[in-house]
């Protein structure tokens, strides 16, 4: 059969190549009814199985250290132990049979979640509807995940946490993930994310009929049903290499990020969970530069309250105490739309200050589960000077109102656009320091889809992206703040070392992307990134911008890469 490319949403990291596994259970209708009893003793028996399933795997995980992880699994057997939930699926078995009845009883549990005002619960129905898909799949033994003698890649319709978790225990032979839906900001692809497994999700349906081998890229989210020869060959050879990266990198993690020269690029992680934020520490860095907030609140039917902003935010700055913790106040709109804001245009904080209110008590919030962590405040899709110094009047009433003590969170506002670019000195008089979005700077100026941003990061590449770039890094210079770019192109070595030849000073990036990125920098002559980084600028072409990035890091940096991460002799610099 010919290669059929599936292109969905990179949802983890990295390449791998095995085969086709599909984890799909059986319908109700192809199965007989066998009575009432006995569907519904089978259907109890199988919600028995799962949580003790969950429970074991629970307790693994916490021996592991794995305590977020932990806790989800513990939350889904609760939920296989709720007397309600059990109630209705006795009732349901009078007509549907025991695997009919588990998933029809769960999607209603997880309906009635998925329509509660507060964020929390809400966000719990798809583990519910997983709950039901899990204990089915029980009744159809055949398709349960098993260790196979080759690896293979795991296929299905969406998965939930304890299937992801279930990858740690087939020895490996589980080698990535691909979903015909799904989201990439899912409790699985969390989870994924969290053990170094490559997942695509958002594939479409053709997917779930993916029989033999399978191709998955995690980085640009493309998954490939019978792969060619030379697409497989590619993928295994890229499963090896980046096997081999990561040990090499590791090795480098505690040494400075510093270049050849002297000039210190401070190194930060972008997270939304506090598995992102565990590995993001271990990865020796100052902290996180980009903590999204709007991702708990996805499916929210109304703005998020103060307690549910701190019960989503303490967790997470918990484990930023001494460190740094830039936190981005909501950034809804566009893909990021919660089911209250269905229809509207406006989007970050423009949308916020309309709702001045809602953006207090989230300030509030922050401030109240800050504790000791070195607090910055983020600001999206910034315009205006004027937008700035409304928010510094919010937060000053906010610690006025939280008994806040000592000097203000700085205030950093996010350039992702070409006129706030183009206005980014104004910006930076107002604000503490700017962190540039790249993945909404390449959008707005190239008119590419955001939601694609991983495919499209090397785009920044683009002189016309890098000039604004520029224009930001001298606004904010000349008004005496530091720049940060926070997108996915700084994950990007080639664009990486054009950002810190055109002055950007603190680098913020994907956890999985840290200790390359450090080796990047090792590597790198500041002054000879600034030589390259002017003749990118004045390049005709994106691909002739990438092209002098290109041969700059594996021209002068090769062989000093080669010599950080072993080199020809194994020795370590």
């Amino acid at each position: 059969m010919s290669e059929q490319a599936l292109r969905g949403l990179a949802a983890s990291p990295g390449v791998a190549v095995g085969r086709a596994h599909q984890l799909e259970a059986l319908q109700a209708d192809d199965l007989p009814h066998r009575g009432h009893e006995t569907e519904a003793n089978a259907a109890l028996a199988a919600l028995d199985a799962e949580a003790d399933a969950l429970l074991a795997r629970a307790e693994r995980l916490r021996d592991d250290g794995l305590e977020d992880e932990s806790e989800i699994l513990t939350a889904g057997r609760l939920m296989a132990l709720d007397p309600l939930l059990r109630g209705e699926l006795q009732r349901l078995t009078e007509h549907l049979t025991a695997a009919g009845a588990l998933r029809a009883a769960t999607d209603r549990h997880a309906a009635l979640l998925a329509a509660l005002p507060d964020p929390l619960l809400a966000s719990r129905a798809t583990d519910v509807r997983e709950l039901g898909r899990r204990a089915a799949r029980k009744l159809a033994p055949e398709t349960a995940l098993a260790p196979h003698a080759e690896p293979s890649v795991l296929i299905a319709l969406d998965l939930g946490p304890a299937d992801v978790a279930e990858v740690r225990e087939s020895e490996q032979r589980i080698v990535a993930i691909a979903l015909a839906a799904g989201a990439a900001t899912s409790h699985a692809a969390i989870m994924a994310r969290s053990l170094g497994v490559p997942m695509v999700v958002g594939a479409g349906g053709a997917l779930l009929n993916a029989h033999g081998r399978i191709a998955v890229d995690g980085d640009t989210g493309v998954a490939y049903v019978d792969p060619s020869p030379d697409r497989e060959a590619w993928a295994a050879a890229e499963m090896a290499r980046l096997s081999s990266e990561r040990r090499a990198f590791a090795r480098v993690r505690t040494l400075p990020p510093v270049t050849r020269d002297g000039r210190w690029v401070t190194l930060l992680g972008n997270a939304a969970t506090a598995v992102e934020i565990r590995a993001v520490a271990a990865a020796e860095v100052d902290g996180v530069g980009l903590l999204r907030t709007e991702l708990a609140f996805l499916d929210a039917r109304a703005w998020p309250g103060e307690d549910e902003h701190e019960q989503a935010l303490a967790p997470l700055l918990s484990l930023l105490q001494e460190m740094v913790a830039t936190v981005r106040v909501l950034d809804f709109g566009s893909d990021k739309t919660p089911p209250f804001l269905a229809g509207t245009e406006q989007r970050g904080l423009d949308l916020l200050l309309e709702r001045p209110e809602h953006l207090a008590a989230q300030l509030r919030a922050i401030l109240r589960t800050a504790g000791a962590a070195d607090l910055r405040i983020l600001l999206p899709l910034v315009e205006s000077p004027q937008q700035v110094r409304t928010v510094r009047t919010l937060l000053r009433a906010a610690a006025a109102d939280t008994g806040w003590q000592g000097k203000l969170p700085s205030i950093g506002a996010m350039i992702e656009t070409p006129g706030a670019a183009r206005r980014a000195h104004d910006i930076a008089l107002e604000a503490d320091f700017i962190s540039i979005g790249t993945n909404d700077l390449v959008q707005y100026t190239l008119g590419l889809d955001r939601r694609h941003s991983i495919a499209t990061a090397r785009s920044a590449a683009d002189p016309r992206v890098l000039g604004l770039v520029a224009a930001t890094v001298r606004g904010a210079t000349a008004a005496g703040v530091t720049v940060e770019v926070c997108g996915e192109s700084a994950s990007i070595s080639e664009i990486a070392a054009l950002y810190v030849g055109l002055g950007v000073a603190e680098l913020s990036v994907a956890p999985a992307r840290l200790d390359e990125l450090r080796a990047t920098v090792r590597a790198l002559s500041a002054e000879q990134a600034a030589a390259t980084a002017e003749q990118a600028l004045a390049a005709p072409s994106e691909a002739a911008a990438l092209a002098l990035a290109r041969e700059l890091v594996s021209g002068e940096l090769g062989d000093q890469q080669d010599e950080m991460l072993g080199g020809r002799d194994g020795v370590l610099a």
